[in-house]
């Protein structure tokens, strides 16, 4: 960690695209003005680590909901299986390695190209 005094109106540069300016210190508090590309984002601790919660809850939130979904597309599929078998289909077969899933696609046949 870096640790540098300035003075009322000094800057303070961060590479080429991030300047900070002291607006005003005393008694133990600064007020400091940013001046940075709108592509960086600037946040206080407290809000980014809002921020940060936020995201982990839904991510974990987003993978329970998922898992749910597929259960349920596992058993609308057996469903699905069961009408099939009755009917003229053809089957596709397609593998995902990267998630060890086989995802089976059923085409119902009208006699028509």
């Amino acid at each position: 960690m870096l640790v540098i005094t300035r003075k009322n109106g000094q800057k303070i540069m961060i590479n080429d695209n991030i300047e900070i300016t002291i607006v005003d210190a005393k008694n133990g508090s600064a007020r400091i003005a940013i001046q940075a590309d709108k592509d960086v984002k600037i946040y206080r601790e407290e809000i980014y680590l809002q921020i940060k919660l936020a995201n982990l809850m839904g991510k974990s939130a987003q993978v329970n909901a998922v898992n749910s979904v597929s259960d349920m597309m596992k058993d609308k599929a057996a469903l699905n299986d069961k009408n099939i078998e009755n009917s003229t289909t053809s089957e596709e077969v397609v593998v995902d390695e990267k998630k060890s899933k086989t995802i089976r696609i059923y085409k119902k046949n009208d006699g028509q190209n």
